[in-house]
């Protein structure tokens, strides 16, 4: 969560200093503040394989016979 912040960060930097310069840095700010939320998300997603540490829950299984279910009319 810390790297996802730290490039929302930079982004806005790169959204103030976009504004503030012109010509090709205008563009490359710019063009950095459209692409980074997608590295950004990218990065923030890319943890790995789940440690086997970690518990599973296993669902119930359940068996209904015809003979039980009860129909009102």
């Amino acid at each position: 969560m810390i790297r996802y912040t730290v490039a929302m960060s930079v982004r806005m930097v790169c959204i103030v200093l976009g504004v503030f310069t012109q010509g090709v840095l205008m563009w490359v700010f710019f063009a950095l503040a459209i692409f980074l939320p997608y590295f950004a998300v990218v990065l923030a997603n890319a943890q790995g394989a789940p440690k086997e540490s970690t518990s599973r829950a296993i669902a119930p299984k359940i068996t209904i016979k015809a003979d039980q279910f009860k129909f009102d009319d």
